[in-house]
């Protein structure tokens, strides 16, 4: 026979306790009640009374009573529940052989307290020290949770390296950049941290004398590496400060910082370069000359840790302008990469840019569409490596919109029809050669005298964005015209009064679209007999609306091909 299992609620401080004695005591009794009760059933009054109290299943469901809450059974374990005495409950499973099972408390429980953190703090940096395993160790310090506490990584991480090797100093080292860099550990809580070290000095110098030396050391990669500024360490208080103890340990880290400067300096120099680089950027989005940005950084002396910034500013600059621009920016770091853009610069930039998709996203909502676009223009030109796409960081280290950007280009790239489009995230019509755009032009024209949809038509010249080139169009749109019924050049004049009107075409560009069709009339004229006929009219209906510039001589153009 199976044992039989039951689910207790017992409290944390109290022992369950089975007595074989107590347990065969109350079978007994249970058995002698049971007994007597059925001797009583047998008798006749109660046999006619109970044949009386027959009623239906409903009726019985409704006569019970389940409002007390002993009738209501547990709905399962629950970390939260506490007894009378204030004890923390915990359900427990009790078998026959007497083995019992605890439900644990989740990892990360929003009710972690200060101790629970640093007990489980201490054992994610044990096994880090053990087993290397950077990313493991960000992973579980970021299950805790638990960011009201987290200025103790810094203090219990530098404590606990300062009795080790150089190799594992380091390694804490590593772990509170890598902490920084994802965003788990902010500047303020790494200052917090070391604030509570420099006000622990006196007792941590009990220990270990050279305790002075090794926390500067960890202070000022601290500052080296970004993690805080040295202004935050200016502003400890007067009375520390003046302890012999953190005197001495402030002119160990000046010591350590002399002749030295922040990996991409600090952030108002950060801040001044990023403005120099968006104005070489803005000033190539008019030239389009690369040659000519890469002489203005040699000039500029860009140092060689702020390289990134190129990029950053670059495509910042790109997300709130047209796909021209976007495309041109594209080109740009195709051109730059290896003099000088090296491709960590690339990736750095990128990682910069995913880190502030956030910030982005409130002035541009479709900042992660374009970043996304910018992404996959990167891993066709080779510029990035596809697994920077592919390669998800974990739920904990990432934002909504973070995993949305990388999730619209990872679907980019996976796309096996999108092969072809991937060099044209941005569109057709941001390659700016002119055989590309002739042949934009032709589609469209022919998709507009097959669906006679203007308002689509329009929407397509806006994305063109060829203003100097819509003679082109003028010209293509007559030419395509005359090979057609008399349904297209209706078309033609329809859409050509329909762009002068929204003034996407200027009486400049009209003019000069229809002397180039003219000028071609005789080798037109080849193919269609009527060529002339059809120009004339096309040209006295643009006469009559006054949509074309000097009336009267465009006016005697008509005639003499009427003539013709």
């Amino acid at each position: 026979r199976p044992p039989s299992i039951k689910m207790t609620s017992v409290a944390a401080a109290e022992q369950p306790i089975n007595d074989a004695a107590h347990i065969n005591g109350s079978i007994a009794d249970s058995d002698s009640k049971q007994s007597k009760a059925e001797q009583r059933s047998q008798s006749p009054k109660n046999k006619a009374a109970r044949a009386k109290a027959t009623i239906s299943i409903q009726e019985f469901h409704r006569m019970v009573n389940t409002s007390s809450e002993d009738d209501v059974l547990p709905e399962g374990p629950s970390a939260d529940a506490t007894n009378a005495d204030g004890h923390s409950r915990k359900w427990v499973a009790e078998w026959a052989d007497g083995e019992v099972m605890e439900a644990l408390q989740p990892l990360n429980s929003t009710g972690c307290t200060l101790e629970d953190f640093k007990r489980k703090l201490d054992i994610c940096l044990n096994e880090f020290l053990t087993n290397f395993d950077l990313t493991e160790a960000v992973r579980c310090i970021a299950e805790l949770q638990a960011p009201q506490y987290h200025e103790h990584i810094v203090k219990r991480g530098v404590l606990r390296a300062m009795d080790r090797t150089d190799r594992e100093r380091e390694l804490v080292a590593v772990l509170l950049s890598s902490l920084h860099v994802r965003q788990i550990l902010s500047s303020e809580q790494i200052a917090d941290g070391f604030l509570v070290l420099a006000q622990s000095l006196d007792d941590i110098l009990i220990d270990t004398p050279d305790a002075c030396s090794l926390i500067a050391h960890f202070l000022a990669d601290a500052v080296l590496d970004g993690l805080l500024s040295r202004a935050s360490i200016r502003a400890w208080p007067s009375e520390l400060t003046s302890s012999a103890p953190v005197a001495r340990l402030l002119h160990a880290v000046e010591g350590r910082l002399v002749g030295r400067h922040p990996v991409g300096g600090d952030a108002a120099e950060g801040k001044r370069w990023r403005e120099e680089l968006r104005g070489v950027v803005a000033e190539y989005l008019s030239s389009h000359d690369a040659d000519e940005v890469r002489r203005r950084l040699v000039e500029l002396a860009v140092p060689l840790d702020m390289y990134h910034e190129i990029v950053r500013a670059a495509i910042e600059l790109a997300l709130d302008r047209r796909d021209l621009e976007r495309e041109l920016v594209c080109q740009l770091l195709s051109n730059l990469l290896g003099d000088p853009l090296l491709p960590l610069d690339i990736v750095r930039g990128f990682e910069a840019l995913l880190a502030r998709i956030d910030d982005l996203t409130i002035d541009l909502p479709s900042a992660p569409a374009h970043l996304a676009a910018f992404l996959v223009r990167a891993a066709a030109d080779d510029l990035i490596a596809p697994a920077f796409v592919r390669t998800l960081p974990p739920d904990a280290l990432q934002s909504e919109q973070q995993r949305s950007t990388l999730t619209q280009a990872r679907a980019l790239l996976a796309a096996s029809h999108f092969g072809d489009r991937r060099r044209n995230v941005f569109g057709r019509s941001t390659d700016v050669s002119i055989e590309t755009l002739k042949q934009n032009i032709t589609d469209m024209i022919r998709e507009y005298f097959t669906s006679a949809d203007a308002a689509e038509a329009l929407r397509c010249v806006r994305e063109l964005d060829a203003a100097p080139f819509h003679h082109e169009l003028v010209k293509r749109m007559l030419v395509l015209s005359l090979d057609g019924p008399e349904r297209e050049q209706q078309l033609a004049y329809t859409l050509t009064a329909a762009l002068r009107s929204e003034e996407l075409l200027s009486a400049e560009q009209l003019a000069l679209g229809c002397q180039r069709a003219v000028d071609a009339e005789p080798d037109l004229r080849l193919d269609n007999p009527r060529s002339a006929a059809i120009l004339a009219t096309y040209i006295e209906r643009c006469c009559a609306e006054d949509l074309l510039p000097d009336v009267d001589t465009w006016a005697r153009t008509a005639a003499a091909l009427g003539g013709a």
